[in-house]
């Protein structure tokens, strides 16, 4: 009795030491960012694999990317005295992707369309493009070239050439302009610029617009914005941007239909988000029409608003977050700024002046989209705003709220994120 009882203390005690011997380790030695040797390292995996299943656990709870977790204290408004058919993209139920023409005032489904195989969470189809006969171009952006499906579903060509991103536009005669990655050489953007300064090397993503046949798919014209930067004396537009490796980021080719005193037919505006400028330029002869630079930040969506005005969505954002206080002292401010939002800019080319109307009306409502972002005038005047990074879908009449809204999906909390709603007839 007395031996197992002597047995216990014994066995105690080890463990006891053993466990006082550890706690010291891990403390002395298992700390992670100091631990040294076999032993610390050891350790520091040890007592971090807990946590590592935690989170491993929490990453896979999380959805993918194209769905937005909806604010729990978010209310719609639905005040439309009209119809609105929208095009939008999402990921549905089946993991697939769905295109949609859309009644915001109804919430009714007009048409839709379905594209599959070959997706992967995070992949969106962004700013697809209703052709005549209910045909569909479309692409899963960056990779994959451009594609096209009749009403019914079916692939009618398919451009390998080239990646998408950002807008799709209808240009003239049966055509359409995008821009584009160069995927001749790869199936991913992968084209690499290279620049010296002060003896260091400095490589950056080149951006492409390009033109294609609506009929066939067909490469009509393509042109590097890395190069028609250089040919045309504009390479300091690339050393303006703070994002080294992405200077261009091209997020507009916008298509001019009519001509004017002001622009001709054929020709394209095309905007730049990291170096915030917006260039006119004339494919027909390759020249730059005008380079326009103002009162706008990280602009995107280029839109030809009559013969001598456009207009595009300016975020009014800089190019790049940085730390919430700047990295600076914690002294009181001396100046107090206005609170930035973003907001619809007009640019007249006469008169070469910039105004912003209904500016106020969207700062009360807090309108504003660090990336991404579009607008559009609707034919009685009113404008729909896509504010991307909440993906928020807003109607103004001038500084009246007509139209709040999500695209609401199949779980629940979370609604789609939108990838550049389009107006349709």
């Amino acid at each position: 009795m007395k031996s197992k009882l002597l047995n216990s203390i014994t066995s105690a005690i080890v463990v006891l030491a053993l466990l006082s011997f550890y706690g010291w380790s891990v403390r002395k030695h298992g700390i992670p960012g100091k631990a040294q040797g076999v032993w610390g390292k050891f350790l520091v995996t040890l007592t971090s694999f807990p946590d590592l299943v935690t989170q491993a656990a929490k990453e896979a709870e999380k959805l993918p990317g194209t769905f937005v977790a909806t604010h729990p204290l978010f209310e719609s408004v639905n005040r439309l005295d009209y119809d609105i058919n929208v095009l939008v993209s999402y990921s549905n139920k089946d993991g697939n992707r769905a295109i949609e023409v859309r009644n915001l005032r109804s919430q009714s489904t007009v048409n839709s369309w379905e594209v599959k195989g070959g997706l992967k969470p995070h992949h969106r189809i962004m700013h697809p493009l209703l052709l005549s006969d209910n045909r569909i171009a479309y692409a899963t952006n960056g990779y994959d070239g451009i594609h096209c499906m009749n009403a019914e579903g079916e692939q009618l060509w398919h451009q390998p050439q080239i990646g998408h991103h950002h807008s799709m536009n209808k240009g003239l005669g049966e055509t359409m302009w995008l821009c584009a990655y160069d995927l001749s050489e790869s199936s991913h953007p992968s084209n690499g610029v290279e620049y010296e300064m002060g003896g260091m090397k400095y490589s950056f993503l080149d951006n492409f617009i390009a033109q294609l046949d609506t009929e066939t798919g067909a490469l009509l014209f393509k042109r590097s914005m890395a190069e028609l930067l250089l040919d045309h004396g504009l390479e300091h537009l690339i050393i303006k941007s703070v994002v080294v490796d992405d200077p261009i980021h091209l997020n507009d080719v916008q298509p001019v239909l009519t001509s004017s005193d002001h622009m001709e037919a054929g020709d394209v505006f095309l905007s730049f988000r990291t170096s915030s400028v917006i260039l006119h330029y004339r494919p027909s002869n390759d020249s730059i029409v005008r380079v326009i630079e103002g009162p706008f930040t990280s602009q995107h969506d280029v839109d030809v608003i009559d013969g001598e005005t456009i207009a595009f969505f300016n975020n009014n954002a800089p190019t790049k977050r940085f730390k919430e206080d700047g990295g600076r002292s914690k002294e009181l401010h001396v100046l107090n700024y206005p609170k930035y939002s973003s907001h619809i800019m007009y640019y007249n080319l006469a008169s070469q002046t910039f105004s912003a109307p209904n500016k106020e009306a969207y700062a009360q409502h807090d309108v504003y989209s660090f990336t991404e972002g579009l607008f559009e005038l609707l034919p009685n005047g009113d404008v729909l705003i896509e504010e991307q990074n909440p993906s928020l879908l807003w109607v103004f009449r001038k500084d009246s709220l007509l139209y709040k809204g999500v695209l609401p999906s199949h779980h629940d909390g979370y609604h789609h994120l939108l990838n550049w709603t389009r107006v349709v007839d």
